[in-house]
């Protein structure tokens, strides 16, 4: 196996969280989300931050998942799910991250 392929295999084994074995006693990943949604609303409250209009939250109900916006509507998007994931770990949108050196996020230089 080449370089290349053997990087590749590697990535895709973490991505699925099969390249070590997982610690039932680590904290779930939906306790680190809601520690930072908290978070989030504490500085929207204190004015700090703007409440992002496009927010979501990807959850697991009746072996399906769901998003749900922050208009309160609820899609299924089991079609967009790529794989099985730890049972401790949470599906989560990407969101663009801020260049703070030029007022613009990496999405918008690309």
């Amino acid at each position: 196996m080449d370089t290349k392929k053997l990087r590749q295999k590697i990535l895709d084994l973490a991505i699925r969280g099969k390249l070590v074995p997982q610690d039932p006693n680590d904290e779930p990943a939906s306790v680190l989300i809601e520690k930072i949604r908290a978070e989030k609303e504490k500085l929207i409250k204190e004015k700090k931050i703007k409440r992002d209009k496009n927010e979501s939250h990807i959850y697991r109900s009746d072996k399906s998942y769901y998003e749900k916006f922050a208009d309160g509507t609820v899609k299924c998007v089991d079609e967009e799910i790529p794989f099985e994931i730890p049972e401790s770990w949470e599906w989560c949108r990407e969101k663009p991250f801020p260049d703070e050196s030029q007022n613009k996020t990496i999405e918008d230089k690309c």
